[in-house]
């Protein structure tokens, strides 16, 4: 296994730490090691072949970074027409950062590998903007979700063999978007301590307690059950969104009485994919930044001293919905500094909460940027 910078902006050598010899094949999904991970795609498996050896790892190096950088634009611009016309214009060496080899087998005329690649974020920022692109970059916050059968002789939440339940365990696992799902694993610990019937009647201290095993700042709640009008079976499909505290937030994609005839695995796939895409869509629009005008704001940063300064602007600098940051006024107690922005307030209040700030407007009209 090996990391191939391409030697634009790369460090001249690379250090092989332990991690990487515990890499194994993983599914397709934002590559940890990136500096910015939602620009990278990890687990990408080739196989091609070709007169020689060489000739067959070099297309299906190609071949990986064309199929890596398909999912990221994917993941960021999420429309198909935006993607194929900025495939159509761009130079795809021209973004990539490096590529790690995890694992591979040449033989002769043959190249069998697993990939991961990491895409330039600088550089596909500023092509986004000169295509006039919006995107989305900004990782939601976790969110667990707590899948529930409702059987006639009662409620399935950790059951293995359970087709609702392991679908989902299936599609989270491959899920290659923005917003970062997890799931519990079905152990004997949770299925005692999270029982299968307190989950499904949202009871607050069962959803608080998942939520604090699995580090999530949010519950997704989605439960299937199978009725019957006459002898038609109908599929029946709710899903809810939770804070960790167990505030209820909003439904999803709420789906009720779809007759099902000899096509139940199908209506339980389509029920799952349309819940992660609504859940998806959604934290995408509220996160467009947009890669026309930009607005600027003058705004006042407290701080307590200059350490506190230096965190604020390391913060203000690595969030791609502030464009630029001019700093107007600077003493012991904070600053005075205009942001310009280049997304709408969902995207804005989001970016700055992810590094634990917000922004506050006072009585007076004047804006400050204070800790969460």
């Amino acid at each position: 296994m090996r990391i191939a910078p391409i030697c634009r902006n790369c460090p001249a050598s690379w250090i092989l730490s332990a991690w990487f010899l515990l890499a194994g094949t993983l599914p397709a999904a934002a590559f940890d090691q990136c500096p910015q991970p939602q620009f990278g795609v990890s687990g990408i498996t080739i196989d091609t072949t070709a007169a020689t050896a060489a000739e067959a790892q070099t297309n299906g190096i190609t071949e990986a970074a064309s199929l890596g950088f398909q999912r990221v634009l994917n993941r960021l611009l999420r429309s198909d027409g935006a993607v194929e016309a900025f495939l159509a214009e761009a130079s795809i060496d021209q973004f990539v950062d490096f590529y790690h080899i995890s694992e591979e087998n040449s033989l002769e005329g043959r190249y069998i590998a697993v990939l991961d690649y990491c895409f330039d974020a600088t550089r596909l920022r500023a092509a986004f903007r000169a295509a006039g692109l919006e995107w989305a970059e900004l990782k939601s916050p976790r969110i667990l979700v707590l899948p529930v059968w409702l059987a006639p002789d009662g409620a399935r939440a950790w059951q293995v063999d359970n087709e609702w339940l392991a679908g989902w365990r299936d599609v989270v696992e491959t899920a290659d978007g923005l917003v970062d799902f997890t799931l519990l694993k079905p152990t004997i610990l949770n299925e005692r301590s999270l029982r299968a019937e307190d989950i499904v009647a949202a009871d607050r201290a069962t959803l608080r307690r998942a939520a604090t095993v699995a580090g999530a700042e949010q519950i997704m709640l989605v439960t299937a059950r199978l009725d019957y009008d006459g002898s038609q079976p109908m599929l029946a499909v709710d899903g809810e969104l939770f804070t960790a505290g167990a505030e209820a937030l909003t439904v999803l994609a709420r789906m009720v009485d779809r007759p099902v005839y000899d096509n139940l695995s199908e209506q339980l796939d389509f029920a799952r994919k349309q819940i992660l895409s609504e859940l998806e869509t959604g934290w995408h629009r509220a996160n467009i930044i947009e890669g026309g005008e930009t607005r600027k704001i003058t705004v006042s940063v407290p701080v307590s001293g200059l350490q506190d300064w230096v965190s604020r602007l390391e913060a203000f600098r690595s969030l791609a919905v502030i464009d630029k940051v001019v700093i107007r006024k600077l003493d012991m107690t904070g600053g005075l500094v205009s942001l310009s922005f280049v997304g709408n307030d969902a995207a804005i209040a989001n970016a700055l909460a992810a590094r634990n700030l917000r922004l506050v407007r006072r009585e007076d009209g004047s804006t400050v940027i204070k800790p969460l």
